[in-house]
């Protein structure tokens, strides 16, 4: 069976595009590192990569197609900025102009490149979307409401998911096909809601060496349990499950804690245990084809 991996990195920037070292980095060594972790992918089966970087943290799409080329791994990279990190050339942009600059690159190309990316990630800060951040909201919902595409959220907190999700709403975006990156901080019955509602949740950190960098427990028994309550309450196929690794990431002091081979190597047998064989080859290969497939309006 082939498999995919939901939310993962291969290279971060977390300098900020406004800095003099943002993406200053020896590219031979990071695309190296990276084609060799790709290749340790494939030997695990995996066929398809939910990368999450997107405009501000490091996104570069040469070096997701220079990946695929070099081991047949299909990458799905995002448009959509990460929180309030704008880049100088899109600091002074509406709302509208940002919104077309997505769609853009959903339907046209990154960059110069005929390379497109296949959803929209935006984020939010934990404490309640800022001003500068709903804007962004603002515009991927516009966007992603033409081309009928998928917005992931980085929102570690459900009360700031709230938040993002009505603001989405109110522009007309439908939340079947939003989903919920690092929802294990919050409780079930959030967990829950939002499934109910049609939205993917997703449980990353899965192999993290400590507790999530947002403070929530990440051992395999936590989240085997937030898991398969899920499963248990009949939505299992709203579940997302992966590592949310880096495999390079400038500066090297932000390198995450955790490898992205685990999920596979050591996570999935005790799912397996836990849920099933059918209800884990759901969550492994199922839902996220199903939750980042092409926009509906995208040819």
């Amino acid at each position: 069976m082939r498999s995919a991996l939901a939310h993962e990195h291969f290279f971060v920037d977390f300098c900020g595009p406004t800095s003099a070292t943002y993406m200053d980095v020896n590219w031979a060594d990071v695309t190296g590192a990276c084609v060799e972790s790709a290749a340790q992918l494939r030997c695990q089966k995996i066929d398809l990569l939910i990368d999450w970087t997107n405009i501000g943290v490091g996104r570069n799409v040469l070096l997701l197609r220079e990946i695929s080329r070099r081991t047949g791994l299909k990458i799905v990279c995002p448009t959509g900025i990460y929180k309030n990190l704008v880049p100088p050339q899109l600091a002074k942009s509406s709302v509208a102009e940002l919104a077309t600059h997505f769609y853009s690159e959903l339907t046209v190309g990154i960059e110069g490149t005929s390379i497109r990316a296949g959803w929209i990630k935006t984020a939010t800060t934990e404490s309640g979307p800022t001003r500068a951040e709903t804007r962004i909201h603002q515009a991927a919902a516009r966007a992603a409401k033409r081309a009928g595409a998928t917005i992931g959220l980085h929102s570690p907190e459900a009360l700031a998911t709230r938040a993002v999700m009505k603001t989405l709403e109110l522009e007309g975006f439908d939340v079947r096909r939003l989903v919920w990156a690092h929802a294990q901080l919050s409780d079930t019955a959030d967990h829950i809601a939002v499934a109910k509602r049609g939205g993917m949740v997703q449980f990353d950190a899965i192999g993290a060496d400590r507790d999530d960098i947002f403070g929530g427990p990440t051992d395999d028994a936590s989240m085997l349990e937030r898991i398969a309550a899920m499963v248990d309450a009949g939505l299992g196929d709203r579940v997302l499950i992966s590592a949310d690794a880096t495999v390079s990431a400038n500066p090297v002091s932000s390198q995450y804690d955790r490898q992205n081979t685990y999920v596979y190597r050591t996570f999935v047998p005790k799912l397996r245990r836990r849920i099933g064989a059918a209800a884990t080859r759901k969550l492994l290969r199922d839902n996220v084809v199903k939750a980042f497939r092409r926009g509906s309006r995208v040819r």
